[in-house]
Order: structure tokens, then sequence, then C-alpha cells
């Protein structure tokens, strides 16, 4: 029993002689490195050095665009793909997923950042970290021009219990009913827009409650149908932003400072403008407005 004290002894005082040595020389390494200038890479430089972003897109035009080729376009894919060219990145390519997998595909590595008309809302704040606002949107409400009832507002969607209302999967959509006094049980998930529209058809959902330029984009597509689309007064103005991990929050702020950039140049309303949005929303708006002090990062 000594003996076995004796050897134990020992290994302790040679196991913390080792991580004393160890120690002292990972400080002698990193003070090398930093006397000879060297650093971990940034993610951004990581990006550069790779030559492309990956970027968490859902089809909803015109806040994204996938075409039949797998071109990608959109007002938030064009942004977010001038942006980063600026950054010194010069390719953006596409992760294609539902909207409400664009967090989670993020969280997991799948993308380097969401731009896909995701608004920014504290529960997400604490999730992603997201950038200042880059496109903002009102809410609408679509309908068969038939619709015998004058509905304005998210309240008068919760005053008739006859009506089904379609909201975008994962959507703000969906929040703002609830707030409203909309049961869950008469909200009915919607996956994209084309899918909204043959409800309304089939008479699935009396309402299609989504962003204005998507629902104005849709009424185009499906000229002849006899939509309506009536801007709900009782909804604030939203914003989307394009979302980062949140232990990415350096490559988030250099984001922001390159697109504030295009902000004052021109690029950032002539890049809205030709996809239908009004840039002068989002200069009134901040992502701390938005985030409501919940951001975590």
């Amino acid at each position: 029993m000594r003996n076995m004290t004796y050897f134990s002894n020992k290994i302790k005082k040679y196991s913390f002689i080792l991580g004393i040595s160890l120690s002292f020389l990972y400080f002698v390494h990193s003070a090398d490195c930093q006397e000879n200038g060297e650093s971990r890479p940034t993610r951004l430089e990581k990006l550069q050095k790779r030559g492309y972003v990956r970027i968490g897109l859902s089809n909803e035009p015109p806040w994204t665009v996938i075409d039949a080729d797998g071109q990608v376009g959109g007002a938030g894919p064009d942004l977010t793909h001038a942006v980063f060219q600026r950054m010194g990145v010069s390719e953006l390519r596409g992760v294609l997923s539902t909207f409400g997998g664009l967090i989670p595909g993020l969280l997991a590595g799948r993308s380097d950042a969401i731009s896909s008309g995701l608004f920014i809302q504290p529960g997400r704040c604490q999730a992603v970290a997201f950038s200042e606002p880059d496109l903002c949107d009102r809410e609408a409400f679509l309908m068969k021009k038939d619709m015998p009832l004058a509905l304005k507002t998210y309240h008068d969607l919760a005053t008739d219990s006859s009506l089904q209302v379609g909201v975008p999967a994962g959507g703000t959509e969906e929040r703002e009913a609830l707030a409203a006094g909309v049961p869950a049980s008469r909200l009915v998930p919607v996956p994209d827009g084309p899918s909204g529209m043959i409800m309304l058809l089939a008479g699935r959902i009396q309402v299609y409650s989504l962003p204005a330029s998507s629902a104005q984009h849709l009424v185009d597509l499906w000229r002849g149908q006899n939509f309506s689309l009536v801007t709900v007064e009782d909804a604030p103005v939203m914003c989307a932003g394009t979302a980062f991990s949140p232990n990415a929050v350096d490559l988030r702020n250099a984001y922001d400072r390159v697109l504030a950039k295009l902000k004052a140049d021109g690029t950032y309303d002539r890049i809205l403008r030709a996809h239908g949005f009004d840039p002068s929303l989002a200069r009134g708006h901040t992502r701390e407005e938005f985030c409501g002090g919940k951001e975590s990062l």
C-alpha cells in the first residue's frame, strides 16, 4: 500500500510539472505567433480564400427567386451577393430549404448566412445574429374577389369563426394572427406561394396572409383568376435582415459596414427597386428596434 501511495504521488507530481510545461510552451508559441504577425484567419478571410459564400434560401418571390435551372435571384440574394462581392467574396451559392428549415440549417453549418426574407423578431434574435434591416415590407391579405366580407385587419379575421386563414409555415403572419385572437385551429400552414393560391381557389382557405410584395407577385402571376389584395391595417412594417450564426458576429459586423456603404452610394436603392421594394422603409428602422432588447449576442 505504501508503494502504491508513493507511485501515485510521483504521478501527480510529474503530471503537474507536465501541465505547467505545456502551458508555458503554448504561451511562448502564442506570443511568437503574435510577434511574427500570425493570427487565426477571420471568418471573412476564410470565405475570401474559399471564394464563395453559402446562403440559405427558401423560394419566396420576389424576396428569393430560384428558377428551373437552379439559378438564384430575387431582392435578398441579389443584395447579399452585392455586399459579399464588396467584401471580396465573388460567388454566392444557394442552399435551398423550406422556410422553417432555414435557421436549423444555419445553426447546423449547412449555410454561412440566410437571405430569404427572414423577419427580425425577438425570438429569432436570440437564435441568430441579424444584420441591420435590409428588406422591409407591409403585410397583406389575398382573397378571391367574390369574398363578401371587408377584411382589413387581423382582428377582422378573429371575429369570423368561419374563416380559414393561410399563413406561411414558420412565418411572422402566424404570430400576428394569434396575437389578434385568431385561434390556432383556424390557421393553415402554407408551404409556398403557389400552394396558397391553389388552396384559395379550392376553398381550403378563405384568406392568405403574407408580405405585400409576395402577394403582389402572386397576383401578377395568376392574372385572370380574380384575386384581390388588401394591405393589412393593424400590422406594423416588418423588416428582414441577413442572418448569421451566433458565433459569426464578426462576419455580421463586416457585412453591416458594407451594407451601409451600399445604402449610401445608391446600389441598395437600385437593387431593391428592380424587385419592387421600397428602399426608404429600411432606413427608418434598426435591428435593435425589432429585436426589442432580446439580442443575446
